[in-house]
């Protein structure tokens, strides 16, 4: 069976096999924008569903790779949408050498809004582009930039005020 094939087939274990070649990064992902590893495994798995139940994902990598992004994000804003505003911590990130100052940024990030929350784990945590963004989010450009400023601003709004 060709990778194509295997993608698109009905049989859902030739197309776990090759999602989970995409478990870690889609797992670091869930994380930045969950901030907890429990949550962020949840969110993977629930993502993985909906890839495994989707009737036809990108058979091109790169255009898999947006794919699973972007599954992984909506279900992880989904998941913080249903949640108290106030989620859980996770002492692992950030990864500053001061442990308060951790406290602090995890404490403030988990007061933006989801859609802020994930645009700033795709850009900041994850180093993307604003262009893999945008096609990751399906997002124009410029709704990317706008974005950004405005979770950097929300960010910085709740900072001064601690």
């Amino acid at each position: 069976m060709t990778y194509n094939q295997a993608l698109n087939t009905s049989i859902i274990g030739d197309r776990a096999e090759i999602l989970e070649l995409y478990r870690p990064e889609s797992f670091r992902l869930a994380l930045r924008i969950t901030g907890n590893p429990t949550t962020a495994e949840d969110v993977v798995q629930s993502a993985y569903l909906r890839l495994l139940q989707a009737p036809k994902i990108p058979a091109l990598i790169p255009e898999l790779m947006r794919y699973i992004r972007r599954t992984v994000t909506n279900c992880a804003i989904d998941h913080l949408r249903l949640q108290h505003p106030q989620s859980e911590l996770n002492e692992n990130l950030p990864n500053t050498e001061n442990p308060v100052l951790d406290l602090e940024i995890n404490q403030t990030l988990n007061q933006l809004s989801p859609e802020h929350r994930a645009i700033l784990a795709l850009h900041l945590g994850e180093g993307y582009s604003y262009k893999e963004i945008a096609d990751t989010l399906s997002l124009p450009m410029g709704t990317v930039a706008s974005r950004l400023n405005q979770a950097r601003t929300e960010f910085k709004k709740i900072w001064e005020a601690k």
